[in-house]
């Protein structure tokens, strides 16, 4: 018997136990995946802000933070193998160990909270920590997992080890709507550096991650995965969390192709809509605070003026795409910049 980790309609972790005899969790619905009764988890302890509830949501022994919450794994809560080990034996039915075992195999604070995140379950209107398979059930959490993070994929991602004092829900958006319509971002209060983003399709979400993970952006490399949460809960803190989905930031419309702006990052970027009359010095004057300036050239495109200009290194073209995109400009048209497919202003040449 394990815990469910999936979710209710309203978004809360479900909090029924599962038999492997079921194909489907009869509180959520969620479709029993065998693997969770081999692999090691626990819920999340924290409650979160402006709630009195603890988050309760799944969390593997690989995780350094909660996807819900942001909370930062303490990983003195998993057990030892040697624990597992002798949990499993319970488990598969075999006399269970004296208490004074037990008790040294779990961890005092461990088996408490995991008393204190089932003492709200109840199976079939009884109790869980009355029923004669309590101390089964809490010797086999231990042991049990969601579906693996490496094949669990969506359209949230969850981002870690940021700068908060740096970034900004609007300088994420000018990045990762590069690979695709950004919907909600949201940045975690109790977890700084860390938050959850919302692309418009899975092959959206999966393309900013295969571009964006491990990436130097201002000064910290950003740690990119899949998120398991359902949805993003935009209720709370709008300094914090920003709706994207019925404002025109995005770079096209709903049919915008995004395959054609997707490529990795590069230290040459590219700017469009451009004013009339803008010099190289113009230019100069603005992007050099954000690095150093290897080449620029200024292109016409019948009515329309762009650039590409090439910083020293990518970094430096991260910081520059997440201040100055989406710039608004005298004549009231927003600057868009992006990531050149070149790596090198050279390469541009040899190409045109």
């Amino acid at each position: 018997m394990v815990l469910c980790p999936g979710f209710q309609k309203n978004g809360r972790p479900c909090t029924n136990i599962l038999e492997q005899k079921n194909k489907f969790c009869k509180m959520c619905g969620w479709k029993i995946d065998p693997e969770i009764f081999t692999k090691e988890a626990i819920s999340c302890p924290n409650i979160p802000l402006n709630s009195d509830e603890i988050c309760g949501t799944w969390i593997e022994s690989s995780q350094m933070y909660c996807d819900q919450c942001g909370w930062e794994v303490n990983h003195d809560l998993f057990p030892s193998e040697q624990d597992i080990g002798n949990e499993d034996m319970v488990f598969n039915g075999q006399n269970s160990p004296p208490a004074e075992t037990r008790k040294r195999h779990h961890g005092g604070s461990y088996r408490n909270f995991l008393k204190e995140s089932l003492s709200c379950s109840q199976t079939q209107g009884e109790d869980i920590l009355t029923s004669a398979n309590s101390d089964n059930i809490l010797s086999n959490v231990t042991s049990t997992s969601r579906t693996s993070r490496e094949t669990h994929k969506g359209r949230i991602l969850c981002f870690h080890d940021l700068d908060l004092e740096k970034i900004t829900v609007d300088k994420l958006f000018n990045l990762f709507s590069m690979y695709g319509r950004v919907e909600i971002i949201k940045l975690f209060f109790h977890h700084k550096g860390s938050g959850l983003i919302q692309m418009g399709t899975e092959a959206q979400a999966a393309s900013a991650l295969r571009y964006l993970d491990r990436l130097h952006v201002l000064d910290r490399f950003m740690h990119l995965e899949y998120s398991r949460c359902p949805k993003i809960d935009t209720d709370d803190h709008c300094k914090w969390t920003k709706n994207f989905r019925e404002g025109r930031m995005n770079r096209g419309g709903s049919s915008f192709n995004y395959t054609k702006t997707a490529c990795a990052p590069s230290p040459v970027i590219h700017m469009a809509n451009l004013r009339d009359g803008i010099t190289e010095e113009d230019i100069v004057d603005v992007f050099s605070q954000y690095g150093n300036i290897i080449d620029l050239r200024i292109y016409v495109y019948g009515r329309s003026r762009g650039a590409l200009l090439e910083y020293a290194s990518v970094e430096q073209a991260v910081t520059a795409i997440m201040e100055m995109h989406n710039f608004v400009l005298p004549d009231n048209k927003r600057l868009i910049v992006s990531f050149s497919r070149f790596q090198s202003m050279k390469k541009a040449s040899d190409n045109s």
